[in-house]
């Protein structure tokens, strides 16, 4: 198979991969392409989640950063967050789709844990990766069929199509395994993403900083001008860096730890409404319930009367 595809990143379309039916941070599907067409493309696009493609029955190309790598069965692929790619089938085919928010699973409260490991490796491309990508991104059968990634993969389909109670951790735990294989592979055959020429040390060391200062004064307006001067950076540069390195854009990452803290007061709190608003650094009480209702798909109100009579007590 041979696909030439020298401008995947011109014109690639952003999908909004921020919809209700996603659960706000994780996504599974199995695909089926068996059309018969000679060969059925998906256009270049990108989204801020990472994707992890795991080829099932068939065979099918990822076009990233002017590169064609051939999937097959019982190949994974791992697509970081704004890779631009595209897919070409050009065989009946199958295969795991699954998507998930880094930001959610890994820049929690407690983000720094994960985050450091991470970091570094969200941050890189398959450019900056330079000529070991295919070797860095995708994994061969033959090197998977002696680790338990094959069934992580099916378990993560699996917990997230049943949605058992309890699911969303068996997820995370099944996203953090195949995640730490990546960096222990990676490694172990000299592919550091720590010492990538296009990932500089004090670029992490600068975001880890933000990240700090957010996580601690959230409840206090937080400026990105200030941060930009944080990182002896221009505020034009610093968004653009904070967006590729954290998938996010600064004000749309900050209203998700606010919003998330917000959430643990209401189940966890008597404050009223207006209290929480104040407490994790909302302006107004209307402006936060516009927002946590557009996120989270339920007003604070209604959130905090689901828990009342849920409890017991």
């Amino acid at each position: 198979m041979s696909y030439q595809n020298n401008h995947v990143t011109d014109n690639a379309l952003y999908e909004d991969l921020h919809r209700p039916h996603l659960q706000d941070a994780i996504a599974s599907c199995l695909h089926f392409l068996d059309d018969g067409s000679p060969c059925r493309e998906i256009a270049p696009h990108y989204h801020d989640f990472v994707e992890i493609i795991y080829g099932v029955r068939g065979r099918f190309s990822a076009s990233m950063a002017d590169q064609d790598i051939e999937v097959n069965e019982g190949d994974m692929l791992l697509i970081n967050v704004n890779e631009v790619h595209a897919f070409h089938h050009f065989e009946p085919c199958e295969y795991y789709c699954l998507q998930f928010d880094p930001t959610v699973f890994f820049f929690s409260s407690a983000y720094s844990t994960g985050a450091k490991y991470l970091l570094p490796f969200l941050m890189a491309t398959t450019r900056s990766l330079g000529n070991n990508t295919s070797f860095s991104l995708l994994a061969r059968k033959e090197e998977l069929e002696n680790t338990n990634i094959p069934e992580l993969i099916r378990d993560y389909h699996r917990e997230f199509t049943e949605q058992e109670p309890g699911y969303e951790l068996a997820i995370r735990a099944d996203i953090c395994r195949i995640f730490l294989w990546y960096l222990r592979r990676m490694e172990k055959n000299g592919i550091s993403v720590y010492s990538s020429p296009g990932i500089r040390q004090e670029d992490i060391a600068r975001l880890n900083t933000v990240l700090d200062y957010i996580h601690e004064n959230y409840q206090q307006p937080v400026l990105a001008e200030k941060m930009a001067k944080m990182c002896n950076m221009s505020y034009s540069y610093f968004s653009r860096f904070f967006r590729h390195a954290v998938g996010q854009t600064f004000s749309d990452y900050l209203l998700y730890v606010r919003l998330t803290e917000a959430e643990k007061l209401l189940i966890t709190t008597s404050k009223s409404i207006s209290q929480i608003a104040l407490d994790t650094g909302f302006s107004t009480s209307s402006y936060f319930i516009t927002q946590f209702k557009k996120r989270r798909h339920i007003t604070p109100k209604q959130l905090k009367q689901k828990i009342s009579v849920s409890d017991p007590a």
